[in-house]
């Protein structure tokens, strides 16, 4: 074989590898970019399910109708409502406390259940949050 042929099909072997390498960074910036936004959105929904709970009871008086608002805007949102429950606050009026749970699509992070990491995979993919109304 000549000798440039030989140093072709190393530089065509380096090409390949460094491809692989720039493959395997993006799908782990991805999934990660997946868990974070999911991480903060699930916040940011139920801090707004928590406000929604909140004027639909003082528009009806009814914890039970704010619980459906709560629900209903998680829903819309993709989320879902895990606990909602009610306290009071420091000045008295009462705080409705959201928790919601969502979930992140991710390309190889959901592999790792495999080897033995699953419940780490599923509290991390399933991320859940507690927010007050104010």
């Amino acid at each position: 074989m000549p000798r440039s042929l030989r140093r072709q099909d190393g530089l065509l072997r380096e090409v390949l590898w460094l491809g692989l390498f720039v493959a395997i960074v993006a799908i782990v910036l991805l999934d990660g970019m997946a868990l974070f936004g999911a991480d903060q959105s699930v916040g940011d929904s139920a801090a707004t399910a928590a406000r929604e709970a909140r004027n639909a009871y003082y528009q009806t008086q009814d914890v039970a109708q704010a619980e459906l608002a709560a629900r209903g805007y998680l829903e819309k949102d993709g989320k879902a409502l895990t606990e909602f429950t009610t306290s009071r606050g420091v000045d008295g009026a009462l705080l409705f406390n959201v928790t919601a749970t969502g979930h992140a699509e991710t390309y190889a992070f959901k592999y790792l259940a495999y080897v033995g990491l699953d419940d780490w995979v599923e509290r991390t993919a399933n991320p859940t949050t507690t927010r007050s109304s104010s």
